[in-house]
């Protein structure tokens, strides 16, 4: 699947792409009681594939999840918020990382899914995951 850099996303729920970054929400358990967890990107409700049987993307309804609409973590200002949570308990910053870079690094969120077997097979030396790395990377196995 070709996806547009930081405009499209794969949602973690369904699976399906998130056709821009309006239609997307950034969701997580706010760790009240635990540390801060679960971050995932989703489709918003009303462009869910799921709507149509009156369903959605998101966590189940709890007071423990928090969300905010994608956009809200996009650019300059975002990269800050989502920085500001390493300050919080979050669980796992290598989860926290991770939605850092589907979300700033272009090409990324395309690659993700076949990095380990990239770095396996040698058609990347290296984890930095720079832009020229992620291009080969879907040239090899997305774009085939």
């Amino acid at each position: 699947m070709k996806l547009k850099p930081l405009q499209q996303f794969i949602c973690d729920e369904c699976q399906g792409v998130i056709e821009k970054i309006e239609d997307g929400w950034v969701e997580w358990f706010n760790g009240h009681e635990n540390p801060i967890h679960g971050f995932r990107i989703v489709h918003a409700s009303g462009v869910s594939p799921r709507s149509k049987e009156g369903g959605n993307c998101f966590y189940p309804e709890s007071p423990y999840v928090s969300d905010l609409h994608l956009d809200v973590f996009t650019g300059s200002d975002g990269l800050a918020f989502l920085l500001s949570f390493f300050e919080r308990n979050v669980s796992d910053p290598n989860e926290l990382i991770e939605i850092i870079r589907r979300i700033h690094i272009p090409y990324y969120e395309e690659a993700r899914h076949y990095l380990e077997r990239a770095y396996y097979n040698r058609i990347i030396d290296n984890k930095v995951y720079g832009q020229e790395d992620l291009k080969r990377v879907i040239k090899e196995y997305v774009n085939g």
